[in-house]
C-alpha cells in the first residue's frame, strides 16, 4: 500500500517546512522553524504531525533515542513513509530497530533508494524486514 493523498500532502508540507520557509497545508500554516516553545520537543511533534503521525505516535517516536537531535527521527520517519509504509508500520519498525535513527541522513536515503530499486516497498518491505531486521 502506497501513501495516501493526505500523507503525500503532509510529506510535501514537511519537506517544504524543512527546506523553504513556511509550508501551507490544507487549512493551516506551519512555522519554518520551531521557535521558543514552553515544552521540549513541541516543534518536533508538529513536524511529525505534519507527516501524518498521530499525537500518540509522535510521542512514542520522541521517546526513541531521546538524546538524538530531531532531524534524525524526522529523516528516518520521512524515508520510511516515502517507501510506502504507514505511520504505524514506520513507528513499529523504528521501535524494533532504533539503530536506524542513528544512521546519517544520507546513508538512510541511500538505503531507501536501494530498497526501492529492489522493489521492496510498502507491504513487501514489512515482510522482508520482519524476516531480516538488518534491512
Amino acid at each position: 500500500a502506497g501513501l495516501s493523498r493526505a500523507q503525500l500532502a503532509a510529506m510535501a508540507g514537511w519537506l517544504a517546512l524543512r527546506g523553504a520557509g513556511t509550508a501551507l497545508l490544507p487549512g493551516r500554516a506551519l512555522p519554518a522553524a520551531p521557535g521558543p516553545c514552553p515544552r521540549r520537543g513541541c516543534g518536533e511533534v508538529a513536524a511529525l504531525r505534519a507527516m501524518g503521525f498521530s499525537q500518540e505516535q509522535a510521542r512514542r517516536l520522541l521517546a526513541l533515542q531521546p538524546r538524538l537531535g530531531p532531524e534524525h527521527r524526522e529523516a528516518a520517519a520521512a524515508q520510511l513513509l516515502l517507501l510506502g509504509l504507514s505511520t504505524e508500520a514506520a513507528l513499529a519498525l523504528l521501535e524494533r530497530s532504533p539503530a536506524l535513527l542513528r544512521l546519517p541522513t544520507e546513508r538512510l536515503r541511500e538505503r531507501a533508494e536501494e530498497l526501492r530499486r529492489l522493489g521492496l516497498d510498502g507491504g513487501r518491505l514489512l515482510r522482508a524486514v520482519s524476516r531480516c531486521p538488518q534491512l
